[in-house]
């Protein structure tokens, strides 16, 4: 694949549900490659339209450009597009080769696996960490699946010294979480990811998402101890707890998970009492909650909250949450019951 044709492709795939002009796309891959000229750029574009993997849709006059999903080929070459780019990455990082076999020959009997990405690779391995999304099949197994790719993990995290976050996902959560209209790490993670393991797999699941509805990715990836406190007031409303005296001006809408994450960082104990409630209110996605407190060290403080609301409402996500974050070997930090309990009467959250 010439390399005007793999730029073009892997912007517009980290970019899905953004329609480009031929002149931001241009703008976009100068941005990424650091050289991109437009001559050069639309004659690629008229041989991808021409082979069926592009639609270029006239809107006045401007011509937006996005995959086309329809075409049988399109997958084939997506993938081929992530072993290039994975090729790339690895070339300057031989240290992590015998990792990756390593891991590989460890998950090979984990028939659940769908695919594996990392997210991020580039930042995340500048800081001696690996983020991986792993996708898996819907099986009655899938939970006692994911708790040993956890083990796996963690055998490998504490054997290579590279710290190791993993955001374990299923067929459905995935859908979930790349259509929702909240902010959450998936939408953010698809703009800058790397499929080591089955990009075709990936790159399908996506196709089917896709055909059917739409999916829009973000750029900027959020930092929890930064999100304003209009953000976190106003979803903390959204999730069923609200503070009297706070304004209620309209805010951006970000997962749950996250704004989880937020609380915990900010040891704010009155706020602390928060987490219970919004969580015993609403349902959650108990891996990506596992990740996030992994990923920003808030997992002794969540389980010690987890542990409590299990005593006081039990629900199948905190039970998951719980084994995920023992089998990680999480030092738990004790959460006061008796005030969380009137809290939740208070809240009507029992």
């Amino acid at each position: 694949m010439d390399t005007p044709t793999l730029r073009i492709l892997n912007t517009l795939s980290s970019n899905l549900g953004e329609y480009l002009s031929i002149n931001q796309l241009t703008e976009r891959i100068k941005e990424n490659y650091g050289t991109a000229h437009y001559a050069n750029i639309y004659q690629s574009l008229q041989e991808l339209k021409n082979q069926g993997l592009i639609k270029i849709n006239r809107i006045g006059r401007s011509s937006n450009v996005e995959l086309n999903f329809q075409n049988y080929l399109l997958i084939d070459t997506l993938a081929e597009i992530e072993i290039e780019k994975k090729r790339n990455f690895l070339s300057k990082r031989n240290e992590l080769l015998p990792f990756l076999t390593e891991m590989q020959e460890a998950l090979d009997d984990r028939y659940l696996i769908k695919s594996i990405s990392s997210m991020n690779p580039t930042k995340n391995i500048k800081l001696n960490r690996i983020e991986f999304l792993f996708i898996l099949n819907k099986t009655p197994e899938y939970h006692t699946e994911t708790l040993q790719i956890y083990k796996e993990m963690q055998e490998l995290q504490n054997k290579h010294n590279l710290k190791i976050n993993n955001l374990i996902t299923d067929q459905n959560d995935f859908h979930d979480l790349i259509t929702s209209n909240e902010i959450n790490p998936l939408r953010e993670a698809l703009t800058e990811e790397i499929t080591f393991f089955c990009p075709q797999t990936f790159w399908s699941e996506i196709k089917q998402i896709a055909e059917k509805t739409e999916i829009k990715t973000i750029k900027t990836e959020t930092k929890p101890a930064s999100i304003p406190d209009l953000d976190l007031t106003y979803n903390l409303n959204r999730f069923g707890y609200r503070e009297f005296g706070r304004p209620m001006d309209q805010g951006k809408r970000i997962c749950i998970e996250y704004i989880t994450t937020a609380i915990l960082l900010q040891e704010d104990a009155r706020l602390l009492e928060a987490i219970p409630i919004i969580l015993s209110k609403n349902s959650f996605k108990t891996n990506l909650m596992a990740f996030l407190s992994q990923k920003f060290e808030t997992a002794g403080r969540l389980l010690g909250l987890l542990r409590t609301l299990q005593t006081l409402k039990p629900e199948r996500e905190i039970n998951e949450t719980i084994d995920i974050l023992e089998t990680l070997n999480v030092k738990e930090i004790p959460a006061d019951e008796e005030s969380i309990l009137q809290k939740m009467r208070l809240y009507n959250a029992l």
